[in-house]
C-alpha cells in the first residue's frame, strides 16, 4: 500500500500536481505579477508627465510671438475711416492696451 502511495506521489509529482509544485508555481507566479503591477505603476506616471509636457508644450506654442503683420497701405478717405474704426474697436477690446 505505502509502495503504491509513492508510486501515485511520483506521478503526481511528475505531472505537476503535487502540493509542492504548485506551491512553487504559484510563488513564481505571484513574483512574476508583483513585477508586472510594478510596471504599470510605472507606466502610469510616464503617462501622467507625458500628458503634462504635451499640454506646457502646446503653451509655449501659443506663446510664441506671431510675425508682424504689415498694415494695408490707406489710398481713399473711405478706407481710411474703416481703419480707424477696425483700429478703435481693436482698442476697446484691449489689444492694444498695456498689461499692467
Amino acid at each position: 500500500m505505502k509502495g503504491l502511495m509513492k508510486i501515485i506521489g511520483m506521478i503526481l509529482g511528475i505531472l505537476g500536481l503535487s502540493a509542492k509544485a504548485t506551491a512553487k508555481k504559484k510563488a513564481k507566479v505571484k513574483k512574476i505579477d508583483k513585477k508586472v503591477k510594478q510596471i504599470e505603476k510605472a507606466k502610469a506616471t510616464v503617462q501622467k508627465r507625458k500628458a503634462l509636457v504635451q499640454t506646457k508644450k502646446v503653451a509655449v506654442k501659443k506663446a510664441q510671438k506671431k510675425k508682424p503683420v504689415k498694415k494695408p497701405s490707406v489710398t481713399s478717405a473711405k478706407k481710411a475711416r474703416a481703419s480707424l474704426k477696425a483700429r478703435a474697436k481693436k482698442w476697446r477690446k484691449g489689444l492694444y492696451q498695456r498689461i499692467r
